[in-house]
């Protein structure tokens, strides 16, 4: 049975943190789950917003090239 959780990011890496303090060979496999299920939902989110970097348009104020 899977359970499915909400966290913000600051609190997946207090998380991270927390597991880093018990012996490796306990919290090895659990970590890198944690981190390769955060890369995934992190790339897409990223993926899904609009770039940022681009130069405005015309009728967002930006004058002609």
């Amino acid at each position: 049975m899977a359970i499915k959780l909400e966290l913000e990011v600051n609190e997946v890496n207090l998380v991270l943190r927390s597991l880093g303090k018990h012996p490796f060979d306990e919290i090895a496999a659990l970590i890198g789950k944690i981190k390769t299920q955060g890369e995934a939902q992190l790339a897409e989110q990223n993926a899904a917003e609009p770039a940022s970097a681009e130069a405005p348009t015309e009728s967002e104020g930006g004058e002609p090239a």
